[in-house]
């Protein structure tokens, strides 16, 4: 399957269980994730979509990193279920966990 489809289907899943699916493209610096995904608890997570085989780039790779960083929940997907394990999880975590 492709990036793309796996993306769509996890977008349109996404979107009916309450999120804000937005396409991600940082015009200052190449590499950004597809997406950003914002859950209607204030989860926020970047997605970048790939085919099981199809590799991250040097800059996808650099950017995911420089997220991570800064403490930016960002992952790689590579098939539906994934995607939506990813949103599920999204969807029941306490985004002012740990925010005492």
């Amino acid at each position: 399957m492709k990036g793309s489809d796996v993306e769509k289907e996890v977008c349109a899943y996404a979107e009916r269980v309450g999120f804000m699916s937005i396409k991600f493209k940082d015009l200052s610096r190449a590499g950004g994730p597809d997406r950003l995904f914002i859950s209607n608890t204030g989860n926020v997570a970047f997605v970048e979509f790939k085919s099981a085989s199809e590799p991250v780039s040097d800059r996808q790779d650099d950017y995911i990193m420089d997220l991570k960083r800064h403490y930016v929940t960002v992952n790689v997907v590579r098939d539906v279920d994934a995607g939506i394990n990813l949103i599920s999880l999204m969807a029941t975590e306490d985004v002012l966990r740990g925010w005492d």
